[in-house]
């Protein structure tokens, strides 16, 4: 079956036009009704109705029945030419938690994007849970995530640490670099959700529940574009800190008693078999080197399997 005839058939579905067919398709309209003819041939049947009259087409019932099966195929045709593509060049998948993938490892994307041109790659930005999701399918090759799941499909392993500072607005200005908890006002804050028990477990020793945050939301973006637009304070991970300074004058500070590191953990499937397991060592490597380069990251020494 000629797959050329099946996407004149779905784009005459679509317009429920011969001529806006030829149009889109950039065909003449005889070679459209010739295409379409061939495809009626080939499935013994009528698929579509010209109405009398007038320039517009409908689908016949076999039409109707058919329109499904065709748009499969049209997706199949996609997926092969896909992997003409992958066969030609090795591809790996990436997937991270948002505020990590956009505060911190973009800088690392983009450096492998420039310097690693024969490989393909395609980052993902989605939450913990459906990472291990993903991993369980095989769909990505390497995720970053912050809460880690028992998952024996997954291998989950400790990658590295992040320190939690305090970003606030010049207009909020504290005297030294450090800052006691018991300076702040929870009134003044934005409290994001970043997961850890431990940042929860710090808001709740040195805060009153009964007193509510400026704001508080479990998107980094949009926490990151509240703090650039309000006089608020954030215990946020530093590498958002740097962003917040950089882009929004926002002024930075340790912590008296800060919350514990954020950890990141590396996951991978099980039982898939990598594709191109050589561009999977290159960028493990490669990344590793980018945490070490950092000053306010910590490299994890014990590295082994969390769920055995």
């Amino acid at each position: 079956m000629d797959l050329e005839n099946i996407e004149v058939f779905l784009e005459i579905a679509r317009t429920r036009s011969i001529s806006g067919a030829a149009k889109n398709l950039f065909i003449s309209q005889s070679a459209v009704s010739y295409r379409l003819k061939m495809l009626e041939d080939e499935l013994d049947c009528k698929l579509i109705e010209r109405g009398r009259g007038q320039n517009q087409s409908r689908l016949t019932k076999e039409g109707e029945a058919f329109l499904p099966l065709a748009e499969r195929l049209k997706d199949v045709r996609y997926d092969i030419k896909s992997f003409k593509e992958i066969s030609c060049h090795p591809s790996i998948t990436v997937g991270c938690v948002e505020s990590m993938g956009i505060y911190l490892l973009d800088e690392f994307y983009n450096s492998m994007v420039k310097r690693n041109n024969k490989v393909k790659m395609y980052f993902v930005l989605s939450t913990d849970e459906k990472l291990y999701e993903m991993a369980q399918h095989g769909t990505i090759d390497v995720g970053y995530v912050v809460a880690p799941q028992q998952n024996k499909n997954v291998s989950t392993r400790r990658f590295f640490k992040e320190r939690m500072i305090l970003a606030a607005s010049s207009d909020m200005e504290f005297a030294g670099t450090t800052v006691r908890p018991g300076q702040l006002d929870i009134r003044d804050a934005c409290q994001f959700d970043w997961k850890e028990q431990g940042i929860r477990l710090w808001y709740e020793h040195w805060f009153n529940p009964k007193e509510l945050p400026y704001i508080k939301t479990n998107s980094p973006p949009l926490a990151f574009s509240f703090m650039k637009n309000h006089d608020c304070w954030g215990i946020v991970p530093h590498s958002m800190g740097i962003r917040l300074m950089e882009d929004a004058q926002m002024r930075l500070y340790e912590l008296e008693n800060p919350p514990l590191e954020r950890m990141c953990y590396r996951i991978a499937p099980k039982g898939y078999g990598c594709l191109y397991p050589e561009a999977i060592e290159n960028w493990n490597r490669e990344i590793e080197e980018f945490i070490q380069s950092k000053q306010w990251l910590t490299v994890c020494k014990e590295r082994g399997e969390l769920y055995d």
